[in-house]
């Protein structure tokens, strides 16, 4: 298997397991990430995204494309349609809170993966690395808009022209890591995180991603009508009244009764 899924109780962990590969994204991997993406939107209530030994994902399988290059060279749009954007696509749309476990190197569309889901667990030592301007490249797998949004346009232009490791320390200075753990506990650190969220709302966690992510690219009256929108809808589910009672009554809400 290219990713193993398990639950850990409320909480789905896809690894991503091509260790000997460093967990180079190839085709069946792609396809097993997404199918387990769409599984644990059925099953679980968070998700954890990691990597199995030493890298949480070394980017793109260049060697699945060798053969296309010498032939002269392949056409990389089809291949970002059929193997990177679905996996940014599925991150989207999951369900269920999202945690990257970065445990070792996220380079070039793993670095993708590891933005593009909604929070970051990094190891001491991991590190973020876009790699592509190495390969006369530019980012993909949603890195161009991850990027300037978590870093901001100026610092983003430096990190991806240098071409330089960006390591959990300064990661976490400029928000692109939410927590930095020693590398035998990351997993767990994700996994009891992801444990916390498990407790809130799924379809209110998949909302407020949603509208804050179209707030980045709109305006503030596109970000007051979806608000309305949203929270009308919302509010007429069930439960918003066991929140509301919850709040009232001075105890925890109990939303996995209702999902």
């Amino acid at each position: 298997m290219a990713v193993t899924y398990r639950l850990d109780g409320d909480v789905a962990v896809l690894t991503l397991n091509r260790p000997d590969r460093y967990n180079a994204i190839s085709q069946e991997l792609c396809d097993q990430l997404v199918a387990g993406l769409a599984r644990a939107s059925a099953e679980a209530r968070a998700a954890v995204v990691t990597g199995a030994g030493k890298a949480f994902c070394s980017g793109a399988d260049l060697s699945d494309l060798m053969g296309e290059y010498e032939a002269g060279g392949p056409d990389l749009g089809p291949v970002i349609d059929r193997r990177f954007n679905p996996i940014v696509e599925a991150l989207l749309d999951v369900d269920v809170p999202t945690i990257a476990a970065v445990n070792g190197v996220a380079a070039g569309a793993g670095m993708g993966i590891a933005l593009a889901c909604d929070l970051r667990v990094m190891a001491e030592e991991s590190f973020f690395l876009a790699a592509f301007i190495g390969l006369a490249l530019v980012p993909d797998t949603g890195s161009t808009w991850f990027l300037p949004h978590h870093l901001g346009l100026s610092r983003a232009i430096e990190f991806t022209f240098t071409n330089r490791r960006l390591g959990a320390a300064e990661a976490s200075e400029l928000g692109l890591a939410h927590r930095v753990v020693p590398a035998d506990r990351v997993v767990a650190e994700a996994v009891g995180w992801a444990t916390e969220l498990a407790d809130g709302h799924p379809p209110a966690f998949a909302a407020t991603r949603r509208l804050l992510r179209e707030a980045m690219s709109g305006n503030v009256r596109d970000a007051l009508a979806a608000e309305r929108a949203t929270q009308a809808e919302l509010g007429a589910a069930p439960a918003h009244l066991e929140g509301m009672r919850a709040f009232l009554e001075k105890r925890p809400a109990d939303f996995r009764s209702l999902t």
